[in-house]
């Protein structure tokens, strides 16, 4: 399950989900609001945490990496600042660090679907803009291999650390759930496990007008809405979609 350590410093599993879709923070407890205005444009709310049952755990993998001693935040928000600010179709409306082990991040994008056909995203299947007569949809759909052009826009996460834990879902070869729980139990050990799975990854998106049809979620009312495993984000061993379709006046 070894990645070259190029690669692996490139990480960031990441810090955020762009465009109404997902966050992906190494082993922690994150959501992701988004909100899709009638012109367009793009809201996005994202909250990571690290459990403090998990970050003492954490610490001492960059430690052994590093051969020092991390006293710094998990999150770099100057390198996740400059990165987002290098692309034009993204404003960070709000960046933050309640705590050492978290952190906060607003962004919105002025028109999704220019930004769905950026450079960044354009081929990679992450997201999709369909319009049709009184209708307009959104599809998100990460799966391995795409993860990556996320993890590269949202640099930042201590870089030992991402080398030590070595997400599947940036591997090319294939990786069970089941077996990345059996390396994790390895490094981290069986009494960190629980707070491992019970880390998740809640995701919601809201739509500018009455939803036609969906899936991925479950949806009330404009808001679709789902919790994925926190572990089931870094293995991707299946990919996970999200679509809504909702009605539009031309």
């Amino acid at each position: 399950m070894a990645i070259p350590r190029s690669e692996r410093m490139r990480l960031g599993v990441l810090s955020a989900a762009l465009l109404a879709m997902t966050a992906l923070f190494p082993a922690c407890s994150a959501s992701v609001a988004s909100a899709i205005g009638t012109d367009g444009s793009l809201r996005v709310s994202i909250h990571a945490e690290v459990p403090s049952a998990l970050a003492v755990k954490f610490r001492k993998l960059a430690d052994l990496g590093s051969g020092g001693i991390s006293k710094g935040p998990f999150f770099d928000l100057e390198a996740i600042r400059k990165s987002l600010a290098a692309r034009p179709g993204l404003v960070i409306d709000e960046i933050g660090q309640p705590g050492p082990d978290s952190v906060r991040l607003i962004l919105s994008a002025r028109n999704m679907a220019e930004l769905a056909a950026s450079p960044d995203f354009k081929d990679t299947g992450l997201i999709t803009i369909s319009n049709g007569p009184d209708w307009a949809e959104c599809r998100f759909r990460m799966e391995r291999g795409a993860a990556k052009v996320l993890a590269s826009l949202l640099p930042g996460i201590d870089p030992y650390l991402m080398d030590a834990l070595s997400p599947p879902a940036l591997e090319e070869d294939p990786v069970t759930v089941d077996e990345y729980r059996t390396m994790l139990a390895s490094i981290l050990g069986e009494r960190a496990m629980p707070a491992m799975e019970a880390a998740s990854l809640d995701l919601s998106i809201s739509a500018p007008g009455e939803v036609i049809g969906s899936g991925g979620g479950i949806l009330s009312g404009s808001t679709l809405a789902t919790k994925v495993s926190l572990i089931d984000v870094l293995v991707l061993e299946k990919p996970i979609e999200l679509w809504m379709r909702w009605k539009v006046k031309r």
